[in-house]
């Protein structure tokens, strides 16, 4: 199966996640009392620069709240990286947006004060699915776009806009608590919460790509002896041809994060740590 969503569509189309609203709340609010693996989880973020190396995070419990409505007053946002989504949640985000839920292999969580533009403009080496939580958000997609990006060992070189650079606009939008849409991998975009404070689901979404396939053979072929002797090019081309025709027999999996098995608490509409948002 090919998904492709790397041209951008002439409108976005906003899907309403209904009652998978209550699997990803579920997920964050479960990620968020376990505040023994938080540490390991936060980075915090002001006008795209990374400021979590003056993070004094809390050993004992309950210092994520007013971590949390302390930094956030000074306009700074939060990521909470790899949250480890429901199976609940990533079989939500195929029937919502047709993007197959075993391609789901990153989730971030990411709070945002009011009017705050937490990341100068990107683009991700993945389709990302936005799913808003609380408050409303405005997005823009810019018209600038990758082909099929990967980050390679030079990191996310390209993937970051200069922030001096004016981008042209294919679209701006603005959602709300329960709408759901899609980044065409790629694109690049930047968001800016609006009138309060503003918590989405970023979802890393990624297929098996054929240079997936060509990497995991190279990798294997480096530990047999009989590719790696000496011979005539035609032979060397003769030889590594008549591994990549046996090796296409086989199928490749990238890694993927596990899915909680959890119960899903009944119909949690709101997130644990509401009040703080609330509050600001």
């Amino acid at each position: 199966m090919r998904y492709s969503v790397t041209d951008s569509p002439s409108k976005t189309r906003i899907h309403k996640a209904g009652n998978a609203f209550s699997s990803f709340v579920a997920t964050v609010n479960r990620l968020v009392t376990d505040e023994a693996a938080l540490p390991n989880r936060i980075a915090v973020f002001k006008e795209g620069h990374n400021l979590t190396g003056g993070l004094s995070l809390g050993k004992a419990k309950g210092w994520f709240e007013p971590l949390l409505a302390d930094i956030m007053a000074q306009g700074v946002s939060v990521v909470v990286n790899d949250i480890p989504l429901t199976q609940a949640a990533c079989d939500s985000v195929e029937q919502i947006t047709d993007v197959p839920s075993d391609w789901v292999f990153q989730q971030n969580l990411y709070i945002t004060p009011r009017e705050v533009q937490g990341f100068v403009p990107h683009c991700d080496a993945h389709i990302v699915v936005v799913a808003q939580l609380y408050g409303s958000k405005e997005w823009l997609l810019y018209r600038r776009k990758m082909d099929n990006p990967l980050i390679l060992d030079d990191g996310k070189e390209g993937l970051v806009a200069d922030p001096n650079e004016k981008l042209a606009i294919a679209e701006r939008f603005t959602v709300g608590p329960g709408d759901i849409f899609v980044i065409p991998r790629g694109r690049y975009h930047a968001a800016c919460a609006q009138d309060g404070a503003s918590v989405h689901i970023a979802i890393g979404c990624a297929g098996i790509r054929p240079v997936d396939v060509l990497w995991a053979l190279a990798g294997s072929a480096m530990e047999r002896s009989d590719l790696r002797a000496d011979m005539a090019s035609t032979e060397a081309t003769a030889a590594a041809q008549k591994y990549l025709r046996a090796g296409g027999q086989a199928t490749f999996d990238l890694p993927r994060y596990p899915r909680l098995a959890m119960a899903i608490p009944k119909d949690p509409q709101s997130l644990s740590f509401q009040a703080v948002l609330d509050a600001l």
